[in-house]
């Protein structure tokens, strides 16, 4: 009877893992570490610490979508566990002699060589 209380006891006080799908609204970067996010989940924005936290796929930045692996923090906060980041479509960009810098008074001006 004892042995099962204390076993009842032990697994009732883990947290619960949970999971949920946001995008990524700024970051917090102190000295060298990522220390939290601000991560906008349909109309909430909910705050994530990041100290504990295992990045997949690169590290989440601005405007950047991502699945959350996270326990309940304090004060409403969630502890991220593992941010998964997912990726989004290449970005290019085609040089050309037109592109006028601000400032240049001809295109030639603002052409490095």
């Amino acid at each position: 009877m004892v042995l099962c209380s204390v076993a009842i006891v032990l697994t009732g006080c883990k947290p619960e893992l949970k999971n949920l799908h946001g995008q990524v609204k700024s970051v917090e970067i102190k000295n060298d570490t990522i220390k939290s996010m601000m991560l906008s989940v349909g109309d909430e924005v909910k705050t994530v610490t990041l100290l504990d936290a295992r990045f997949q796929n690169g590290i989440a930045i601005e405007g950047d979508s991502v699945i959350l692996d996270y326990i309940d923090g304090k004060d409403n906060d969630l502890r991220a566990l593992v941010v998964t980041v997912l990726p989004r479509a290449a970005q290019y960009f085609e040089p050309s002699d037109s592109i006028v810098t601000r400032g240049a008074k001809a295109p030639i001006d603002s052409i490095k060589k």
